[in-house]
C-alpha cells in the first residue's frame, strides 16, 4: 500500500485523479491534500476524509506519505519536484513535467540522486484501445509502419488570468499542454523516440 499526498487540489486532481485513481486503486491510500486556496483544500480534504493544508511543507514533512501527486500549474513543477525528491517522496507529476527541457533534465537528475521514482501523468497510454494498437504493431499485424498521425481537438475558451494560456506559466500553449499527449502516444505506440521535429502553421 502506497500512502499519497496531493499537491494542488484543482481541476484534474479533484475531478479525476483522486476519485478515479488514488481512491479506487487497491494499492493506494490518500493521506493528505494541500492547496494554497484554503477553501479548495478544505473542500477536497473534507470530501475525501483526509487532512488538508495550505502549506506544501505539511505534505513533504508528513512521514506517513510515501508518494506525492503534483497537480499544480506548470511553472511550479520544477521546484515542487525537487522539494519532494529532497523529502524522499516518490512523485507523479502532471504533464508537462516542467516549463522546458533544461528544467526537466535537472529535475530528473535530482530524483535519480535521491533515489525516488518520477512519473509524468500521460494517462492516455493506459487507455485500452491505445494499448491494443501498440500490441498490434508489436505483433506485426499492421506491417511496417511508415507514417503515423495523432490529433487531439478540444475547445478551451479564453479565460482572463488562466495560466494555461500564458506561455511563461504553462510552458508553450496548446502544443505543450495538450499536444504533448499526442507526442507521448506516438512514442509509446510505435515504441520509438522522436529524432527530428518539423512543423507548419495556419492562421485559419
Amino acid at each position: 500500500m502506497v500512502n499519497w499526498g496531493v499537491i494542488g487540489c484543482g481541476g484534474i486532481a479533484y475531478r479525476r485523479t483522486i476519485p478515479e485513481g488514488i481512491t479506487k486503486a487497491k494499492n493506494a491510500r490518500l493521506v493528505a491534500v494541500m492547496d494554497i486556496d484554503e477553501g479548495k483544500a478544505r473542500e477536497v480534504g473534507e470530501k475525501f476524509g483526509v487532512e488538508y493544508s495550505t502549506d506544501v511543507k505539511d505534505i513533504l514533512n508528513n512521514d506517513r506519505i510515501q508518494a506525492v501527486y503534483i497537480a499544480t500549474p506548470v511553472y511550479l513543477h520544477k521546484d515542487q519536484i525537487i522539494q519532494s525528491a529532497l523529502a524522499g517522496k516518490h512523485i507523479l507529476c502532471e504533464k508537462p513535467l516542467t516549463l522546458n527541457s533544461k528544467e526537466a533534465e535537472y529535475a530528473i537528475e535530482v530524483c535519480k540522486k535521491h533515489k525516488v521514482k518520477l512519473g509524468v501523468g500521460y494517462m492516455m497510454r493506459f487507455h485500452s484501445l491505445h494499448q491494443k494498437a501498440k500490441e498490434m504493431i508489436k505483433n506485426g499485424e499492421l506491417g511496417d509502419i511508415v507514417f503515423a498521425r495523432a490529433q487531439l481537438s478540444c475547445w478551451y475558451p479564453p479565460i482572463p488570468g488562466a495560466w494555461r494560456q500564458d506561455p511563461k506559466l504553462g510552458g508553450g500553449g496548446a502544443l505543450i499542454d495538450m499536444g504533448s499527449h499526442c507526442l507521448d502516444l506516438l512514442e509509446y505506440i510505435l515504441d520509438t523516440g522522436i529524432e527530428t521535429v518539423s512543423c507548419f502553421a495556419d492562421s485559419v
